[in-house]
């Protein structure tokens, strides 16, 4: 005869069952509002001696005259030489901005399908296809970093408050907009969002990106700074995912990179910057049988083409999403049918 459980054995069996899926709904599901209204804004760190808020002024850089694309791809177990890393090519013609060469702000306000710009911003969406993947590309170029701005989802900073991408862009009245690091859906990590330090508890697994006043990149490490010297250091947005992709020009991830519990291609969000205040927004579909993803290493890989100086990856997979003036340009999905999934936080102009 088999033994009877004793009942303190089968007591603490559903006590530690019960313990275990509440952790769970605690990180994954309960909702924990700890701030609504969380719209604050602090411009002062583009505050001049006077109290007016600053404009930078950026430098001109002509734009980039693209290259065609060999027939082949550069192989991925090999690093690409000089003469085998030319400049991403669009699928199609791009659209006439309707600006002069080498201009990109405008007194009167530009938009078509691909292009938007005024006086202050200038946003050109394209497309390339590359690794079997569709790749889609926002140009933008901003006078000043207090225009590139940040939201979380319902206006309230907390764990697991989501919402759309499309539908946190709609209540800024942005102008473009791309999902952020998700930092709600995860306990730790640095968020600095739009001047205001919200989290201080850092990720020892992730690296920190933080954006200045000046429009510069800034990388670093819970180990490296407290959040709270971050931001007397003055930054403007912190995100907390990466890796790094590129740095000094040069690609800084392994061809095994990989984010954490993520395939190894995948859809992928990414921010670049050729210099300060010009900027690629790159959002790359995946899991579908048009579109394969891409590896870390290709990501950074395409950003380096595309003239990055400096790259950080956010939050990719099943959040990836582009939004530009009303729809979605990219293609998300979870699992290869189109979905838009509700996340924590975006990053948006306007």
């Amino acid at each position: 005869m088999r033994k009877k459980r004793p009942i303190w054995a089968i007591v603490f069996g559903l006590l530690l069952a019960g313990y275990t899926t509440y952790v769970m709904l605690d990180v994954f599901v309960i909702k924990r509002p700890m701030q609504t209204n969380a719209t604050e804004i602090n411009l002062s760190l583009f505050a001049t001696p006077s109290g007016a808020v600053a404009e930078a002024k950026p430098t001109a850089t002509p734009k980039p005259t693209a290259t065609p694309v060999p027939a082949k791809s550069p192989s991925l177990t090999e690093t690409p030489g000089p003469t085998e890393t030319p400049t991403p090519e669009p699928t199609e013609t791009p659209i006439p901005t309707g600006l002069p060469e080498g201009v990109y702000f405008s007194d009167v306000v530009i938009e078509s399908e691909t292009t938007y710009a005024n006086d202050h911003l200038y946003v050109n969406i394209t497309e390339y296809r590359e690794h079997d993947t569709q790749i889609h590309v926002a140009e933008v170029r901003l006078t000043s970093a207090q225009y590139l701005l940040t939201a979380f989802a319902n206006d309230t900073y907390g764990r697991n408050i989501f919402q759309t991408t499309s539908e946190m862009a709609a209540a800024k009245d942005a102008i473009f907009a791309i999902n952020g690091d998700n930092y709600g859906a995860r306990e730790g990590g640095y968020c600095i969002r739009n001047g205001v330090l919200y989290r201080t508890v850092g990720n020892t697994r992730k690296d920190v990106l933080c954006i200045m006043p000046s429009g510069d990149f800034e990388f670093s490490h819970y180990n490296k700074a407290t959040a709270k010297q971050l931001l007397d250091r003055g930054t403007w947005q912190g995100f907390t995912f990466g890796p790094v992709l590129i740095n000094d020009s040069k690609v800084v991830v392994e061809i095994d990179t990989e984010v954490d519990f993520c395939y190894v291609t995948n859809p992928r969000t990414a921010i670049g910057m050729v210099e300060p205040l010009h900027y690629f927004f790159v959002v790359a579909d995946g899991r579908t049988k048009k579109s394969h993803g891409l590896s870390v290493y290709e990501l950074a890989d395409f950003m380096q083409r595309l003239g990055c100086t400096k790259a950080f990856n956010l939050d990719g997979g099943g959040s990836s999403t582009m939004w530009f003036r009303g729809k979605v340009v990219n293609f998300p999905t979870s699992e290869g049918d189109y979905y838009e999934r509700g996340v924590t936080d975006i990053v948006y102009v306007r």
